[in-house]
């Protein structure tokens, strides 16, 4: 009797301190930060690049990508969308290109201004803006 005893609380141990690991996995990793998504459209090579890598806006990071796959609208480009902090100052100069971090080559997208406005292209197939 006494063995059963000890299980049964070494069992209700165990199972208290693994909803508490998952609570405190989800506690950490939640993240509230209110995104824009964007849709990039390249014809250049993202090699590097990859889905959650960096997005920043003149170096400060602002979000990251979301999604790399082909452009269904333009043959053989290439389709990235990034979901961008609602508080980056996005403006209809903003254009993107693909920056990379050091010695180990990991690829990031990196938004800048240019001098005078760029022609606004059509939305793509999913209505996200270009």
């Amino acid at each position: 009797m006494e063995n059963k005893s000890h299980a049964l609380a070494a069992g209700i141990f165990v199972i208290a301190v693994a909803a508490l690991l998952a609570g405190l996995g989800m506690w950490l990793t939640r993240d509230q930060t209110d995104y824009q998504l964007y849709e990039l459209s390249s014809k250049d090579s993202v090699s590097g690049l990859q889905p959650q890598a960096a997005v920043r806006y003149k170096g400060v990071a602002v979000g990251k990508v979301t999604h790399i796959g082909f452009d269904p609208q333009v043959s053989g480009n290439v389709l990235i969308r990034i979901a961008v902090n609602a508080d980056a100052p996005i403006s209809p100069t903003t254009f993107a290109t693909l920056g990379y971090q050091g010695v180990t080559g990991l690829a990031h997208v990196q938004l800048d201004d240019a001098e005078a406005p760029l022609p606004a292209p059509a939305p793509g197939a999913s209505g996200l803006p270009r």
